[in-house]
């Protein structure tokens, strides 16, 4: 019986050395991606032609509000 409980305690060692390694360690952080501008060739008025620019804005759409929650 006392077997038993030496590896009990061994695991529940190892899982609170483990839990306290990750909330101690520092979450990697990741940019967003560059996100490329858009050329766009438009046709004028009388056949001319205008290169456009079209620049992209990337914005987070993943977190929501607390308000939106309780919802």
């Amino acid at each position: 019986m006392a077997r038993i409980w030496v590896v009990v305690l061994s695991v529940w060692a190892m899982l609170a050395i483990v839990a306290v390694l990750a909330w101690a360690s520092r979450p990697t952080v990741t940019s967003a991606p560059q996100l490329a501008a858009q050329q766009v060739l438009v046709k004028g008025a009388n056949g001319k032609s205008h290169l456009v620019v079209l620049k992209s804005t990337a914005h987070a759409t993943t977190s929501t509000s607390a308000a939106a929650a309780r919802g």
